[in-house]
């Protein structure tokens, strides 16, 4: 069954910013989602399911790492040459990083268990990246579920002032 979204003359004079969904609940009222009913399903293509949906596995553990020592951490005066974004680590950083995905693993690894993984979340900053690149030398491919760059995670910038 396909849901279609209209938006009716009835609907407008009682709120012009409303949109009715075919099923005719409120606007705004998404019925397959998670704090509806927990259904699954992709209502505009045309899927639903009266399925629940299975939630993602929770992580074990929660793990945060700062860069390694970075140019600007030594050099104070680089952000005048270089954009705060394309900072790199600095030798000392990169053994810091390296350093930080061996003791990573053996504190994964004293949890117990063979069927561990880590998923990484990273700021898309060169520093960042470049602390995860030398991290990940601690891991193989396989204990490595998943990387994902998020912007999130970068800098708080409130401009100059």
């Amino acid at each position: 069954m396909a849901t279609l979204f209209s938006t009716s003359p009835a609907v407008l004079r009682r709120n012009p910013c409303a949109t009715k969904c075919c099923r005719q609940e409120p606007a705004g009222l998404n019925h397959n989602s998670p704090v509806d009913g927990g259904l699954a399903g992709f209502p505009e293509k045309g899927f639903a399911s009266d399925r629940p949906r299975a939630k993602p596995p929770r992580p074990r553990r929660i793990i945060l790492v700062r860069h390694g020592q970075s140019q600007g951490n030594v050099d104070e005066c680089v952000y005048t040459r270089v954009a705060d974004p394309k900072v790199a680590l600095t030798e000392q950083g990169v053994a810091e990083a390296e350093e930080c995905g061996r003791e990573m693993r053996r504190m994964i690894e004293k949890d117990g268990g063979d069927d561990w993984k880590v998923y990484f979340y990273v700021s898309p900053y060169r520093r960042s990246l470049e602390t995860l690149r030398n991290l990940a030398k601690a891991f193989e491919r396989s204990r490595i579920a998943g990387v994902r760059e998020e912007p999130r995670l970068r800098e708080q910038d409130f401009g100059m002032f």
